[in-house]
């Protein structure tokens, strides 16, 4: 039983090989079965006696009718800095050659890349290409099919970087829009046309795109002439609008910005006394900004244009450098407020002073007066009586109304202008002449009128920053932030 199971082990496979051989015949005879005499036929259908690759197909009638088909591989970079964007697509083109078709051929040909070479292809090219390439890996990305109706389909995969000229004022929350353009070199609408080969899917791959920030929300292809000095062509034109994501900038500047910008109120809290701590939390707080401000640039334009970005970091570097003009003001009124003070105490000090000589000296005088004349003490109350007197009639003059003492100026000028022969409109004349000057001095005087409280409260001006710093911050973010999104 062991040796009948060895014997079927053995010839069982050499059974199965001799059946493989009557049902699939050499390799070498079926290549030869259905090539035999196409390489003549071929020969004799691309013979340059016969077949001009300079003229186009239908010359002097009719234009050749351009089928296009569009498949988007990928969009590989948005580069603002270069105003243009990486595109893969594999472009199919077909058309019909009737000086291609052949009775003798009784089956589509599917024929070598290098073929391209010996028949007539549309000089389509890319309208905005900046700089393009075929894909040369394992091959020549291109292939070529002939049907025998003298139909030829055309398709290569292509790489281009494509200029697309963006509107970057509302960056980093912008829509841009990218186009393809593709259209025929030489040759006029009157010689090529372009139509869709299946206009309900005529572009494909869209759907599968993923940018890393960017996102393809539609897209739009149209058909249109463009007019040229050398006359009107056909053009086939595929536009992109692009999205741009936004979470890359919320994490890597708005957010940063909006706590170095809280950071830098922290000085609020601190003693004003502190003046290198405050002075440094500003300063490094600017430094920050002035940094994150720098990369963002490095990755943009050269543009006037004022970019939403720009607004949000120029107005964190005003609350921050507020923050430092803030302890500025801090500072300055507490050295004013403790140079006032010490002159307080001076003047204080020096009325004491004063006031002690003036008491000693009058001692002084009384004693002095007493021994002198001891007999008459009642000299010294006339004395001082008089001389109460006097002053009062001093003080009563000084205190006469404003309009009284203007009149008798008035009146003691004129006598004197009388005296000197002149009369009061001269005097009218020099005072007008004298106005502009009056006026200037009113204006300094208004000015020396004009000044500073004598004693600031250091601590309300850090109270009142802290309620108006972040309540203004908040009101801009809520403005920037609807503003950006919304209009």
């Amino acid at each position: 039983m062991q040796l009948l199971l060895f014997l079927v082990q053995i010839l069982l496979p050499f059974a199965r090989s001799q059946q493989d051989e009557r049902d699939f015949p050499d390799v070498a005879q079926l290549t030869q079965m259905p090539t035999s005499g196409l390489k003549e036929k071929l020969d004799c259908l691309l013979d340059e006696k016969d077949y001009d690759i300079r003229l186009r197909p239908q010359y002097g009638d009719e234009p050749v009718a351009v089928g296009i088909h569009i498949d988007v591989a990928t969009i590989d970079s948005v580069s603002e800095v270069n105003m243009d964007y990486t595109l893969t697509v594999y472009l199919e083109q077909t058309w019909r050659d009737s000086r291609l078709s052949s009775r003798d051929i009784t089956q589509n040909l599917t024929l070598d890349s290098r073929t391209i070479n010996q028949i007539w292809v549309p000089d389509t090219y890319f309208v905005n290409d900046k700089k393009s390439y075929i894909h040369t890996v394992t091959r020549r990305n291109r292939k070529l099919r002939i049907n025998t109706d003298g139909t030829v389909f055309y398709g290569l995969r292509v790489t281009a970087d494509l200029a697309c000229q963006m509107d970057l004022k509302r960056y980093p929350m912008d829509t841009q829009n990218c186009t393809l353009e593709i259209e025929s070199y030489g040759y006029t609408k009157h010689d090529i046309l372009f139509y869709m080969i299946n206009p309900n899917n005529s572009v494909t791959g869209i759907e599968k795109l993923q940018l890393p920030q960017f996102t393809v929300i539609n897209y739009q292809l149209i058909l249109r002439d463009i007019k040229f000095a050398t006359g009107d062509y056909h053009r086939v034109s595929l536009s992109f609008l692009l999205q741009r994501n936004l979470g890359f900038f919320l994490l890597q500047t708005y957010v940063p910005c909006a706590l170095i910008t809280v950071l830098s109120w922290v000085s609020f809290w601190i003693d004003f006394q502190a003046t290198a701590a405050r002075i440094a939390l500003g300063i490094t707080t600017v430094l920050t900004i002035t940094t994150i401000s720098t990369n963002v640039r490095q990755s943009l334009p050269k543009i006037p244009d004022i970019k939403a970005i720009d607004v949000y970091l120029i107005i964190c570097f005003v609350f921050i450098f507020m923050g430092l003009v803030e302890y500025t003001m801090v500072n300055f009124f507490h050295q004013r407020n403790l140079a006032r003070a010490a002159e307080k105490r001076l003047i204080r000090s020096l009325k004491i002073v004063l006031k002690n000589a003036q008491n000693a000296k009058k001692a002084n005088y009384t004693t002095r007066f007493r021994e002198e004349d001891p007999d008459h003490p009642e000299d010294e109350v006339i004395r001082e009586t008089h001389s109460d007197e006097v002053w009062s009639e001093r003080e009563r003059g000084r205190g006469r109304p404003a309009a009284q003492r203007k009149r008798q100026q008035a009146e003691a000028e004129r006598k004197s202008l009388r005296h000197r022969g002149r009369s009061p409109s001269a005097g009218m004349v020099s005072s007008v002449n004298r106005q502009p000057k009056t006026i200037k001095l009113r204006f300094r005087h208004a000015l020396h009128a004009i000044r500073l409280p004598q004693t600031v409260d250091i601590a309300s001006i850090d109270r009142y920053s802290r309620l108006v710093f972040p309540l203004s911050f908040f009101v801009f973010n809520c403005y920037y932030w609807t503003y950006y999104t919304f209009f």
